[in-house]
């Protein structure tokens, strides 16, 4: 109804502001009355279609897709032609971008707050095996087998190694936390690879000759230059020989194979370890994600593959799977050469 108001009060306006400018015409008083009321029926004719079969249609069908859209963020069929105006098809296409723009956005929130709550729940479960096998190990002592000298080191043993698990899991899960939220920022280098990959399998041998595994290096040529951060590629081995080790069996061997080829440098951890099964090989990156939980607990935290996914995925490379369940483990990735190429790397 209002916009019927507004067409009458228009009409009027422009009925007697036309019937004043043809006073000075000489027209009698009768003629500037049919002239004012045939003015002003004409003029609100016009002005009530133009607002009812155009501007108002649009407006309520604007308001119904406003509607539709509140009660079903899937909703997306009105017809942008069915409107009349420019404006209003504008209108629509903004509110339509909009409202997906926020589902979006919503479903993102929805899903983050759903790994939020899942990391919390694996963080805790995490955390809680080893502080409660240490705990348990000290009130053991504490309640009289502190005595006994063999009990009390077997049982300090057990609870330090507990202890030890707990830094390391707590470690990796601020370094995870860090890299992801960007605290820990790549500080990106020249430096030989070659000479990266003996320093570490030095490094990890003693833990190697415990597990019974033997760890060696082959490439190419040295040096080989490529581009990235030392101390985060110095830990993607790392993980990636003791993941290599600790899945590994008596008598195996984890090798560290680094070729020159065009466009980079490979770099593969190849092991002789129980394989993993073809379903598992994007999951195996996942935070605290194992195969068999029963038996890999004190072997790794869980964290170290997906540490080493996202360090790459920093430096703008990605890490590689190819295995077979019982027939051993190759995890590769490409470093660019130098730092004009590193934005190539897929």
């Amino acid at each position: 109804m209002k916009h019927r108001y507004l067409a009458f009060i228009i009409a009027l306006l422009s009925g007697a502001i036309i019937t004043l400018l043809l006073i000075p015409a000489h027209l009698s008083n009768k003629q500037l009355w049919i002239l004012f009321f045939v003015t002003a029926s004409v003029i609100f004719i016009l002005v009530w279609v133009f607002n009812e079969y155009i501007i108002y249609r649009d407006l309520n069908k604007l308001d119904l897709l406003l509607k539709k859209l509140a009660s079903d963020p899937e909703y997306n069929k009105i017809d942008l032609q069915s409107l009349k105006l420019r404006q209003t098809q504008d209108l629509a296409t903004d509110i339509n971008n909009y409202f997906r723009t926020k589902n979006i956005l919503v479903d993102d929130l929805l899903k983050k707050s759903d790994l939020r709550k899942q990391f919390i729940a694996d963080v805790s479960h995490e955390l809680k095996s080893p502080l409660f096998s240490a705990q348990g190990y000290v009130h053991t002592l504490l309640d009289g087998a502190i005595k006994d000298k063999a009990v009390r080191d077997k049982f300090l043993k057990k609870a330090a190694r507990n202890l030890d698990y707990l830094d390391i899991l707590v470690q990796d899960l601020l370094t995870l936390s860090q890299i992801e939220s960007q605290a820990i920022r790549m500080l990106p280098e020249h430096f030989d690879i070659v000479s990266l990959a003996l320093e570490v399998k030095e490094d990890r041998e003693s833990r190697a000759t415990k597990a019974g595994v033997t760890v060696t290096c082959n490439f190419d040529e040295a040096p080989s230059i490529v581009y990235g951060d030392y101390t985060r590629i110095t830990q993607v081995l790392t993980n990636l020989i003791n993941n290599g080790i600790n899945y590994n069996k008596k008598g195996g061997s984890v090798s560290i194979d680094i070729n020159e080829q065009k466009d980079g440098v490979l770099i593969s951890v190849i092991d002789t370890g129980e394989g993993i099964a073809k379903e598992y090989h994007e999951k195996v990156f996942n935070r605290f994600f194992r195969i068999d939980k029963s038996r890999t607990m004190k072997k790794s935290t869980g964290l170290g593959l997906a540490i080493v996914k996202h360090i790459l995925e920093n430096h703008f490379t990605r890490i590689n799977i190819d295995s077979e369940l019982g027939k051993g483990s190759t995890f590769s990735f490409k470093l660019a050469r130098d730092k004009v190429s590193t934005s190539e790397q897929v």
